[in-house]
């Protein structure tokens, strides 16, 4: 029944939705369409929304009559999720708070998790805020070496009480000795009964790494995963850049190469401002005006909670984008992740997807290129 009446309200928006005329008018649909998708997904059963699950576990635990057990499992469950949410703080309160309460086979599972809450925190405190051009990078050395130890100083001394009681415990192990390599305490430092050798890397092989520039070039968002897309979108001989995250609460990025080693973002001046989402974009010239354009793609891995439209953004040739995903007659709402094996075409007469006939079609949802 849940399923049934989210895709008839979002059937019933995709009719609200059709009737724009104009380019300009399509772009402003477009940008209610995301607001409103992302109204309509937020449910605590859509178990890729996270904000929302911690409200229904708070509303849980206001709830009278609830016994100490109940109120025990709501409160680690409720840390599970701030953990996906990044309060890492937060969560290890409410797990610090659950092992005393709790039998060994249930405080293990919590020891675990809250040791890795530990991890997370040291690299929250460390990759992100002050992130380096080594930071997040295996093996951990140089500037990726934790500058705030406090965090997987804690983590080390939890993982060394579980090992104790089990050695085969690889998956604490492994992360024992990563908590080491952060502090830059690996192998000396590890004890020789938890050391895993040779997590330095292959070393019979010398290969120049690859250094981390984004905060020099000005482009080091903090977003979760999601496009990129390297395109000379202003034809000016340089390679400019796209990037997306796949969530509709994150605005999509652009960057235009400044043809001097740096970028500055446009993304407001692009006419971009309110394009959210996708996992995945490719791009082409659909229209063959000369100008590269875009498609993303939403929804992917969200299944009935994925029903989100995709997005064709004309590139109109003076530095901004307009979404004609409407008018075009492409807009559908399935939870796509790529377009494998459809190419935007530019032959003449031709003005989209070559394998178009070959796609989903219905005259009611769209076209479907999941």
């Amino acid at each position: 029944m849940k399923s049934k009446t989210l895709i008839t309200t979002v059937f019933v928006t995709y009719l609200i939705f059709t009737s724009c005329s104009t380019p300009s008018d399509c772009h402003d649909t477009m940008l209610q369409l995301l607001k409103t998708t992302k109204s309509k997904m937020s449910s605590a059963q859509n178990i890729f929304l996270s904000q929302a699950k911690l409200t229904y576990m708070d509303s849980l635990l206001q709830l009278e009559h609830t016994t100490p057990q109940q109120i025990a499992y709501c409160k680690y469950l409720k840390a599970n999720i701030l953990m996906e949410l990044g309060y890492e703080s937060e969560a290890i309160a409410l797990y610090e708070g659950q092992v005393s309460s709790m039998n060994a086979f249930q405080a293990r599972d919590v020891w675990k998790n809250l040791a890795l809450a530990y991890l997370r925190l040291g690299e929250r405190r460390n990759c992100i805020s002050n992130h380096a051009a080594e930071s997040c990078l295996m093996p951990v050395r140089g500037m990726g070496i934790h500058q705030d130890t406090t965090g997987s100083r804690k983590a080390i001394h939890i993982y060394e009480e579980i090992l104790k009681d089990d050695l085969t415990d690889y998956e604490s192990r492994w992360l024992l000795n990563l908590a080491y390599m952060t502090l830059g305490e690996y192998p000396h430092g590890v004890p020789e009964k938890f050391l895993i050798p040779n997590m330095e890397g292959d070393t019979s092989v010398s290969v120049k790494p690859f250094m981390d520039i984004a905060a020099d070039l000005k482009l080091n968002t903090n977003n979760m995963a999601g496009a990129s897309i390297t395109e000379d979108f202003d034809n000016d001989g340089y390679l400019d850049l796209f990037t997306s995250c796949w969530v509709l609460e994150e605005n999509v990025h652009l960057f235009r190469n400044n043809a001097d080693g740096t970028f500055t973002e446009i993304t407001e001046q692009a006419g971009l401002k309110g394009i959210t989402g996708g996992l995945h974009a490719i791009q082409a010239d659909y229209n063959n005006d000369g100008y590269t354009d875009i498609l993303i793609l939403r929804g992917a891995w969200r299944g009935e909670f994925g029903l989100e439209p995709n997005s064709l953004l004309k590139n109109n040739g003076n530095g901004t984008f307009t979404d004609v995903t409407t008018i075009s007659g492409l807009l559908s709402f399935h939870p796509t992740q790529t377009a494998p094996g459809m190419i935007l075409t530019t032959m003449a007469g031709l003005t989209f997807l070559s394998e178009m006939k070959r796609s989903r079609c219905n005259p009611t949802t769209g076209v479907s290129f999941s």
